[in-house]
């Protein structure tokens, strides 16, 4: 059997916002790449000696979607499980369409793309190939057997469009000279806060790593009317802060317990989190934020972390609907993810979020609401409905 190597490449930038307006739609799609993402992180959390993790699961969801269109059987049945599929030809339709309208987003701040490198002498399988199209998909030729001469061709591709936050993310180890055929996708996002945090006001304040250890970490401060909600099932509260670019937003979980993180990984791996992000309503007071100032980057093997999910076959199986005239499976699956969170990004500081609500000439504002995120906790970065980063910072 001939090998695939499909191989992921995923990156992400931020800066930090307040919020415009709120009208988000939820989606049958929204809501799978929801369930699967907090299985795919809860896997990356526990597979990963450092529990700072960053993770794009839509990015291993796309080329999963993709992968699954040349394969049958088992093998697809256990993709579509985990991309909670019932309808396979709208899953397609919607991954597909998915792809293009994001590729047709403002370059400056999200860029998606997927490319396909096929070895020289190879053809991909027909459908395959229309299938790839319909995924806004660049293929190209490539010399796998020069290992060292196909990296630097994937990197410099993958350099333009990750703008240079990850820097070469394919090492020579990562590529096989057997391969037929290599799937990549890039993600690359970098957001502005509406109202932005000063600068001045970050500062030095305990982050409790866990019930012993507490540290000092740059914490920044803001002041404002934000949405909240807080789910005593779930044990945690949430904070949601709007970029300035249309429909993006970050939400901030924060578990009731400083050692609270595992389990509410774990319940969220069970329901998911758009629940709780569709609850979101305003806090009708003004919100005191402190929020760590975090740079995460991971390195994720999904070659180890799908087989725990039911994801096995895609590494054994032949797939006969991807290079004509040969059978390929999956050797590697891999991710490299970066998230930088700061005070910047606000080009202009002129807009103040504000939740207006009818009150009485003789209403008192209630005190400020402490939101103070100083132990482990997660975060997600959406688009409307559709979680495009999630990560969890403990330390």
């Amino acid at each position: 059997m001939e090998w695939l190597i499909l191989s992921l490449l995923v990156t992400m930038a931020s800066s930090v916002d307040s919020f415009l307006d709120h009208e988000y739609s939820r989606t049958a799609l929204g809501d799978n790449i929801d369930k699967a993402s907090v299985k795919l992180l809860r896997e990356a959390y526990l597979s990963s000696e450092n529990t700072n993790v960053v993770t794009s699961p839509l990015g291993v969801l796309l080329l999963l979607s993709l992968y699954s269109s040349g394969t049958q059987g088992k093998t697809r049945d256990e993709i579509t499980q985990l991309l909670h599929v019932t309808d396979y030809k709208e899953m397609l339709d919607s991954y597909s369409g998915l792809s293009k309208e994001y590729a047709s987003i403002n370059s400056s701040y999200l860029s998606l793309a997927n490319k396909i490198y096929v070895a020289s002498g190879c053809g991909l399988n027909d459908e395959f190939f229309r299938t790839a199209t319909t995924y806004n998909t660049e293929v190209a030729s490539i010399n796998f057997h020069n290992v060292d001469n196909a990296a630097h061709i994937i990197n410099q591709w993958a350099n333009e469009k990750l703008k240079g936050l990850i820097k070469d993310p394919v090492s020579k180890s990562s590529l096989d000279k057997d391969a037929l055929v290599a799937l990549f996708n890039v993600i690359y996002f970098k957001g502005h806060w509406h109202v932005p945090f000063q600068a001045s006001l970050t500062e030095d304040k305990d982050f409790h790593v866990n019930r012993t250890l507490t540290v000092k970490k740059r914490m920044m401060h803001l002041k404002k009317s934000l949405f909240f909600n807080a789910d005593d099932e779930l044990g945690a509260k949430m904070i949601e802060l709007p970029y300035q670019e249309p429909g993006f937003r970050m939400v901030v979980i924060l578990p009731n317990e400083v050692d609270g993180l595992p389990e509410v990984l774990e319940k969220v791996a069970q329901k998911g989190l758009l629940d709780n992000v569709f609850a979101l309503s305003p806090a009708r007071r003004k919100v005191n934020l402190y929020l760590p100032k975090f740079d995460i980057k991971s390195s994720l093997d999904f070659t180890q972390i799908l087989p725990k999910l039911g994801v096995k076959g895609i590494f054994s199986g032949g797939a006969h609907g991807i290079v004509k005239e040969r059978s390929v499976a999956i050797s590697k699956i891999f991710q490299e993810a970066a998230v930088n969170v700061d005070e910047e990004g606000a080009k202009a500081g002129a807009f103040t979020g504000a939740v207006i609500v009818p009150l009485s000439t003789r209403y008192k504002s209630p005190p400020p609401m402490d939101f103070i995120v100083d132990h482990p906790f997660l975060f997600t970065i959406l688009h409307q409905d559709v979680i495009v980063f999630l990560g969890t910072f403990t330390h």
